[in-house]
């Protein structure tokens, strides 16, 4: 996230809703870092739900 939003720390209230940089083109370069880094495949409904720091956290969690 912090490489994806160029962000010198992430927070864990980092959301789609105070994070200027969180857009939906930097949504899905997050997505395919994430997918590539822990080798997983995420489906679009998961996709939609990742709108901030504890809710991606929560789904690699179930990924992995």
């Amino acid at each position: 996230m912090r490489e994806t939003f160029e962000m010198e720390t992430v927070s864990t209230d980092v959301s789609q809703k105070n994070c200027e940089r969180w857009d939906s083109l930097h949504h899905l370069t997050l997505v395919s870092e994430l997918e590539e880094a822990f080798d997983i495949d995420l489906e679009p409904e998961e996709i939609a739900e990742m709108t901030d720091f504890s809710k991606v956290i929560a789904m690699l969690q179930s990924k992995l």
